[in-house]
């Protein structure tokens, strides 16, 4: 990786005009002038440190306190002075290996503002910045003879929103969640109250300006959630997860202790909010005992169990050389069409040694350093070395925490890519901290990984880039037992739970149906929305390692799967081209000379013109894949058609109810 940094920390006397201090404020705005973040001690409200953030002028959030609750007294913003402020800036640049562009552009403007609370006195810093997409903050406790080891109850920050903005958001009812819950799109007001509420959260104002609360370098902390208080309709108050052992305590360290950063992303559109780097860029870059990651592959993968190709095969040993044959017709597909990856998860039973049958609940015996020798394994694996397709492995999270680093040099030994870990269930400072060593772990020895059961990304894959993909949404795999993944649940996705990072979703399905035919089933589910719908989602959402998640049987010969086989998985550049939230999405997404742009409707039809000025001047050819019929009953209905365009002339395109389009464009 690269980078051309120029970090300027100055004193007051040096600072730049779009930022200020004194001894009761620190303010910085953005580079284009638009994002604003100021902190403040208000002596008229108890000393206590606040902070307000606006756009163009206009306050959208605050004054709000900040701050820990230590588990020894009040929390830490109130009865609080500041000592001094540093102001500076970054501007600087890092190449990503993957990812929704090519370069990310880290510049912003920034503060270090230093505290100190309570009649001890203690010490800490509130580091502020403020980027063309959006602000950040995080607190810090200083090293101190008095607080040597700290230890946070919860979090005073507070999130008092102005205006009356509209919410997308989703609720969950435990801090033990795999994070999976449809959207609710609500006016501010209606959101209910002392729920815990799932970031990133949408808030969208009378006029297009749009905000999105979420928090990014999540590292040997609690992870985060919101809650609306009963007494104060239009407030946010921050919820750290605590420890499983110790419910009164989410976060337990020697100081100096970080917090992630709060996040608010701005712009003047929601969908604009999708091009963001913002979460990366308050992330560090790999370590260099990782060493480099040329080795990383992007690519698609299958993975049997969506379909449930296997799960009948639990069985003596006459179905050994059934379940063998099934993995080489699923690997001889994947090597056929460009896809990269083939994940082995079990046989209704996981791979590995265990008493138990299950694969959410691993028994005390569970050993994932020892194949079960009637799955042939090794024979899996080496016939897919031979035909240039990687091997990924399921694995639950629990009995792999228990020979971490033993199980992943057996694993690169025998030639396995990559892993899905599953059932983390959790985002307490444990749970987060053991990701961290499972990600370390895993670069050491060349394997990607993948979390499911997952919370949501927070821009971690910058220092851990062997991140593939993480859950921490509803998504596809609920066609096998509920009717909640709908084509208007996908498009609240791309408006939340994508504004944090990839989405790994389960995409692929090729059997679509229409409302009135769905019915969820085990065994080779349907989906709704038409075909092209679920082959834009490819496009809509980031993901260096997309499933095709059917069996092969359901796309051989079928109508748009040339294109399933030809789109990228990583990007040189995003353009968020057209949408609103809860109705329809369209992003244009280029590598190299070529671009690729996907919608989706939710189940309302419509035409829409999809702007084509991101084209340089000239004419292009595009290869267009469109809904075959605006009638709901026939959603495998596709159309494929060959058009000129230019960047003057908008694409008319209709989307039948729960619709969607695809289209390649090339310079002719």
């Amino acid at each position: 990786m690269t980078s051309i940094s120029t970090v300027l920390l100055v004193w007051l006397v040096l600072a730049p005009l779009s930022s200020r201090a004194d001894g009761l404020r620190a303010a910085i705005c953005s580079p284009d002038g638009r994002n604003a973040i100021d902190l403040r001690v208000a002596s008229e409200d108890a000393d206590q440190v606040r902070y307000t953030i606006k756009r163009d002028g206009r306050k959208l959030f605050g004054p709000s306190p900040l701050g820990p609750v230590l588990n020894v007294g009040r929390p830490l913003g109130e009865d609080a002075r500041i000592i001094d402020v540093q102001l500076g800036s970054i501007d600087e640049s890092f190449t990503l290996p993957w990812g929704k562009t090519t370069t990310a552009a880290n510049r912003c403007s920034s503060a270090v503002v230093n505290l100190a609370s309570g009649d001890a006195r203690v010490q800490w810093q509130v580091e502020l910045r403020a980027y063309d997409d959006g602000v950040a903050f995080r607190y810090r406790l200083l090293p101190q003879d008095r607080l040597g080891e700290c230890e946070i109850q919860d979090e005073a920050t507070q999130f008092d929103v102005l205006g009356e903005p509209q919410a997308l958001f989703n609720t969950l009812d435990s801090f033990t969640t795999s994070h999976e819950s449809l959207y609710e799109h609500k006016p501010l007001a209606e959101i209910p109250a002392n729920k815990l509420l799932e970031m990133p959260l949408l808030l969208t104002w009378p006029g297009g300006t749009a905000a999105a609360i979420t928090e990014a370098r999540v590292r040997h902390f609690a992870g985060m959630y919101l809650q609306r208080p009963v007494e104060k309709p239009a407030t946010f108050s921050c919820r750290l997860s605590p420890l499983p052992s110790r419910p009164d305590t989410s976060v337990v360290g020697q100081t100096p202790c970080e917090s992630p950063w709060r996040v608010v992303l701005l712009a003047d559109r929601a969908g604009k909010l999708l091009e963001s780097n913002l979460l990366l860029c308050l992330n560090d870059p790999p370590p260099p005992a990782l060493g480099d990651f040329s080795w990383l592959r992007p690519g698609k993968t299958s993975f049997h169990w969506w379909y449930g190709a296997f799960e009948d095969d639990y069985q003596p040993a006459a179905a050994r050389h059934a379940f063998l044959e099934r993995h080489k017709r699923y690997i001889d597909f994947c090597a056929a069409n460009n896809i990269a990856y083939h994940a082995v998860s079990g046989d209704g039973r996981a791979w590995y040694s265990q008493s138990s049958a299950s694969y959410a609940a691993p028994s005390p015996d569970a050993d994932v350093r020892r194949a079960r020798p009637e799955l042939e394994l090794p024979k899996i694996i080496d016939y897919a070395r031979e035909r240039g397709v990687g091997i990924r492995l399921w694995v639950h999270w629990k009995p792999l925490s228990e020979h971490l680093e033993e199980a992943f040099a057996l694993y690169q030994t025998w030639g396995v890519q990559g892993l899905m870990v599953d059932f983390l269930d959790r985002d307490d400072q444990e749970m987060n901290e053991f990701t961290e060593r499972m990600l370390a772990s895993a670069a050491r020895h060349h394997l990607h990984i993948q979390i499911h059961g997952s919370p949501k990304y927070s821009g971690e894959q910058r220092t851990f880039p062997n991140l593939f993909n993480r859950e921490g949404v509803m998504n596809l795999e609920y066609a096998k037992w509920s009717d909640g993944v709908t084509p208007a649940h996908s498009v609240n996705v791309a408006y939340t739970r994508a504004l944090a990072g990839p989405v790994d979703y389960h995409l692929g399905g090729f059997r679509s149906v229409s409302r009135a035919e769905f019915t969820p089933r085990d065994r080779a589910p349907v989906v709704m929305g038409t075909r092209c719908h679920n082959l834009a989602l490819y496009v809509v959402y980031e993901n260096p390692m997309p499933m095709v998640a059917d069996d092969p049987s359901a796309y051989e010969g079928q109508p748009g799967f040339d294109f399933l086989t030809e789109v990228p998985t990583t990007w040189d550049e995003t353009r968020f081209l057209i949408g609103e939230p809860g109705e329809y999405v369209v992003l244009a997404r280029r590598q190299g000379n070529a671009w690729y742009l996907g919608g989706i409707t939710n189940w309302t039809p419509r035409e829409i013109d999809v702007p084509l000025d991101f084209l340089s001047a000239g004419e292009f050819e595009a290869t267009l894949y469109a809904d075959g019929s605006l009638d709901e009953s026939l959603p495998n209905s596709l159309s494929k058609q060959q058009r000129v365009v230019t960047a003057a002339t908008p694409l008319h395109i209709a989307l039948a109810p729960g619709g969607g389009f695809v289209a390649v464009i090339r310079a002719q």
